[in-house]
């Protein structure tokens, strides 16, 4: 009996993860592929080369964030041309971030959509 708790501790503590993610739907409505920056504090990931028309999901890790406040920053890049555009988005509190985005890139416009 001793064993098959110790063995449901150690299963219970591989499963959990302490990993801080949040899962990104990129949609891209362009003739050219881009490639998106998000930044938040002291983390920043990029989203390469998504092609015309694709719609990417990835997973931001966000694990190792300042605990101070701050708004979502975010860089899309014409890849062919090399140009770029910046947007800032949203507020949060304490380097607490949500866990879902939602981004539409469409010319020189960003719709955005950050849910729980």
């Amino acid at each position: 009996m001793r064993n098959l708790i110790i063995l449901l501790c150690l299963l219970l503590s591989i499963s959990c993860s302490t990993k801080k993610v949040t899962e990104f739907k990129i949609t891209n409505s362009n003739t050219y592929p881009v490639s998106v920056k998000v930044t938040t504090n002291n983390v920043s990931q990029t989203f390469s080369n998504i092609k015309p028309g694709e719609t990417f999901v990835g997973l931001y890790d966000w694990t190792a964030i300042e605990k101070k406040d701050g708004q979502w920053v975010f860089r899309i890049q014409n890849d062919q041309t090399k140009g770029a555009d910046e947007f800032t988005h949203g507020y949060y509190t304490n380097g607490e971030l949500f866990n879902y985005v939602t981004l539409v890139c469409q010319g020189d416009q960003l719709k955005v959509q950050i849910t729980e």
